[in-house]
């Protein structure tokens, strides 16, 4: 049987339930909206359109304000549909929306203070794909300067710690770059918007073999189409975050 592509997202689904991976890219269903992936989504989106605009002079931070925010209103518009499927009420929503405008516009002011930062070539939302290995990534953001390279990738999360399914998705966009440009990429960062803190990580050989191991198990894992090679082991929950069809089961 042919491989499946696959992303952190993926490996990080099957490591915290199999089944949720079954019902999701085996079986094929939708997940539920949430406002956590929609807000998340719109952010990415404005960070995103404004690395693009290529902008060079930082001389007038509330124009670039001004188009950042502009830039996620847009956004935030445009998962108009999907926010009123959450029904939050207009107060609740508001309040997301302030919220992660905040993060923007905090993280602006760093990438500001960090000076010649805005003059470095950014290219973002890089879609990254491998034939070797049949993985695929986004990433949010990859630097170049002075023949160094920097991947970055935004969290909107409420805490700023490293975890398991970071690190798997930090170590598979290093291996994803090495395989699609030849080099390893010199610094992996964590960008965690609400709390304004950046992590960044030297990229080893090591790093990139913990990647290899990811993606050679998960290969393996889920050669199989059938239902019962993937229990459920989140008690459950993961058969409520899928729209079912006729309440299908």
């Amino acid at each position: 049987m042919a491989r499946r592509l696959q992303s952190a997202t993926s490996i990080n689904m099957y490591r915290r339930c199999p089944r949720k991976y079954y019902l999701r890219y085996i079986r094929g269903l939708k997940q539920r909206p949430s406002i956590y992936l929609i807000r998340g989504s719109a952010v990415h989106e404005a960070i995103a359109g404004f690395h693009q605009l290529r902008l060079r002079d930082n001389r007038h931070p509330e124009r670039l304000k001004t188009t950042l925010h502009s830039l996620f209103r847009d956004a935030w518009l445009r998962h108009t549909d999907q926010l009123q499927q959450l029904r939050l009420g207009e107060t609740i929503l508001d309040g997301y929306y302030q919220e992660s405008w905040d993060m923007l516009s905090g993280w602006l002011n760093r990438y500001l203070k960090q000076g010649r930062r805005i003059f470095r070539k950014t290219s973002a939302e890089v879609k990254l794909f491998s034939k070797t290995y049949y993985i695929m990534g986004i990433v949010d953001a990859i630097e170049r300067h002075q023949n160094r390279v920097m991947i970055t990738d935004y969290k909107t999360s409420k805490k700023d710690d490293i975890t398991p399914d970071i690190k798997i998705q930090m170590a598979l966009y290093a291996l994803l770059y090495l395989d699609c440009f030849g080099k390893l990429p010199d610094v992996v960062a964590i960008d965690f918007l609400k709390t304004g803190i950046e992590r960044r990580f030297k990229v080893t050989q090591r790093f990139v073999d913990f990647a290899l191991e990811q993606v050679r198990d998960i290969h393996k894992k889920t050669a199989s189409t059938r239902e019962t090679d993937y229990p459920c082991t989140c008690g459950g929950w993961c058969r409520k975050e899928f729209i079912w069809e006729n309440g299908g089961r």
